[in-house]
């Protein structure tokens, strides 16, 4: 199918919009240093070291005892005593550079710098060792809630077991970190969860809880997904944003869509968490495992040119993408987030030195990781080329390359239609109270507020996203008024 043009002036939605609920990505502190590689040092007894590695014991998730040493500039060097330590992942575990799992609590320790657990993830799929890392930095700066990763080098009993990736594990303490609170029901969300069949969701393998588990009942699971499935397109719109926090998964969508990120929902059912926020009633979705992105493909798609317009499996069903989009006010949204991209953080001039930082941060450790090529033959020179250029089968870009050409196939889209709620819209619109959002694809230089005889109404101007304002008026009476942002200008209906 494709979307039904929506080439109104401005944007009418039939309720009221919710606003969505503002997280706090948290930046780097003392253990998650996005620009620094953390050496971290495990010790543990020779026996333990073998039961972990042993071939045996590739799919166990028990954990062994050990110490871990971490320094980095902030921590200089501290050592965390009777910590746990175990394999984790799934295709993950099918390589010799493991990744793995440490639970600062498991032998009764306390938490580590407000963590209960970190993950290492070698990332073998990517001789880059910076796609997760690049396409977590993008989610972050675009607002959505997403895990902190930080490159870090792992020795165990001194032996130098390579170049990994620390990420931030997604339970209790990292929904606290984004919403002041731990109210509420996590999702961890694997293959086949395609949020299609109210009967999936009891399914633990699925949708696996991670937060409050003993009060879960996944009564608003159960809810939010027969709504998606079964409400009539004509009240979709009211329906759905009493469930669930659309514009924070549109914003996702169009980071995920650029990226290529087809091993997320949208593409492959795979790879997400589920937030049902104990304090809005809503849920919100939450992407992860980002390392399928920037031009890796494994699934026969071009992802530099795949189309922007309908990011979704042709075929499979993907009912939370597919009906979102269907919504013309909805889709035009969501191009207008893929624009933000294009104007701010997916863009050369931002992208280029972040890359040329990440190559000499991990080089000299990739030189000397004797299990860098361990899973598909990757070597150091694989590595270097890679940030320019195709290096295998399955890594069809490099990031320079993925960078000029997505950022160009994407631009030639936007250029070629004359949506102008691509370039600026207002939500809710109309309006029941003198109150909204604006939100710009390009840069402007002050905003101005007039009525319908052009007279200068006062108002109030709070910036809340990147490229997005929260406009109030002072004194307000219903009509129509005219928002000017630069040289662009957008009508806004107030009731």
């Amino acid at each position: 199918m494709r979307f039904i043009r929506f080439s109104s002036n401005f944007l009418v939605f039939a309720v009221a919009i919710v606003a969505t609920a503002q997280i706090q990505n948290p930046g780097d502190d003392d253990l998650f240093r996005e620009l620094e590689v953390t050496e971290i040092r495990v010790t543990m007894s020779a026996a333990d070291k073998t039961f972990l590695l042993a071939e045996e014991n590739r799919y166990a998730e028990i954990y062994v005892p050990a110490d871990v040493t971490f320094t980095n500039t902030e921590l200089n060097v501290v050592e965390v005593k009777n910590v746990g330590i175990r394999l984790r992942g799934n295709t993950a575990r099918g390589h010799d550079k493991r990744s793995y799992k440490i639970d600062f609590r498991e032998y009764g320790g306390e938490k580590f710098k407000d963590y209960k657990k970190i993950n290492l993830k070698p990332d073998v799929n990517d001789p880059t060792m910076a796609r997760e890392l690049l396409s977590m930095h993008i989610y972050r700066k675009m607002g959505v809630p997403a895990a902190r990763i930080a490159p870090a080098a792992l020795y165990m009993n001194n032996e130098f077991m390579g170049t990994y990736l620390m990420v931030e594990q997604l339970d209790d303490e990292f929904i606290d970190k984004r919403y002041g609170h731990e109210e509420g029901f996590l999702y961890k969300c694997a293959y086949g969860a395609t949020l299609q069949d109210n009967g999936q969701v009891y399914n633990g393998d699925l949708y696996e809880s991670e937060m409050n588990d003993e009060l879960d009942t996944r009564a608003e699971l159960d809810l939010f997904v027969d709504k998606l499935n079964n409400t009539a397109s004509v009240n979709f719109v009211s329906v759905i944003e009493q469930y669930f926090d659309v514009d924070m998964y549109l914003r996702q969508l169009a980071v995920e869509a650029i990226l290529g990120h087809w091993d997320g929902y949208s593409y492959n059912k795979n790879n997400f968490y589920l937030f049902y926020n104990g304090q809005t009633n809503r849920f919100v979705f939450i992407p992860y495992d980002t390392d399928n992105t920037w031009g890796i493909d494994w699934v026969g798609q071009n992802w530099g040119t795949f189309d922007i317009e309908i990011f979704y499996h042709p075929s499979d069903p993907r009912p939370l993408t597919r009906r979102i989009l269907e919504v013309p006010a909805y889709q035009s949204k969501y191009l207008l987030y893929v624009n933000n991209l294009l104007s701010t953080y997916f863009r050369s001039d931002y992208l280029l030195p972040l890359f040329s930082q990440l190559e000499a941060l991990f080089d000299p450790w990739v030189a000397q990781d004797t299990y860098f090529d361990n899973a598909f033959g990757f070597s150091r020179t694989f590595f270097q080329n890679n940030y320019d250029y195709s290096t295998s089968g399955h890594v069809e870009y490099g990031l320079r390359g993925f960078l000029n050409t997505r950022y160009s196939s994407t631009d030639q889209y936007i250029l070629s239609t004359d949506d102008a709620a691509k370039r600026l819209a207002v939500y809710p619109n109309p309006s029941t109270a003198p109150m909204c959002t604006l939100i710009s694809s390009s840069a402007f230089s002050g905003v101005k507020v007039r009525d319908l005889s052009g007279k200068r109404v006062n108002y109030t101007l709070q910036q809340v996203a990147p490229q997005q304002w929260n406009i109030s008026l002072a004194n307000a009476t219903p009509g129509m008024y005219v928002i000017q942002a630069g040289e662009q200008s957008i009508k806004w209906v107030v009731r």
